[in-house]
């Protein structure tokens, strides 16, 4: 989950604006772990929390997966 949260903020530090893109690409990390199901993940408006087409302000990243039984959820904000 961290590395996926951590490739969106790397993404949109290298000027990524296309929140859905990044949506995909953390998906696609987290699907590379078997045992992992995705409940969600977000890009959204930092302080809104609307879900976002176009990063063109503060952004916060979440997600929540779910590994067996345990559901883990964490976010990072995109600056």
């Amino acid at each position: 989950m961290f590395k996926a949260l951590t490739l969106a903020r790397q993404l949109r530090k290298g000027g990524g604006k296309d929140a859905e893109k990044i949506r995909r690409q953390m998906t696609s990390l987290i699907q590379k772990e078997l045992l992992a199901r995705i409940d969600y993940v977000s890009i959204a408006d930092a302080e809104t929390l609307e879900e976002l087409n176009l990063i063109d302000g503060p952004a916060l990243a979440s997600l929540a997966v779910k590994i067996g039984k345990t559901r883990l959820i964490d976010n990072m904000p995109l600056e």
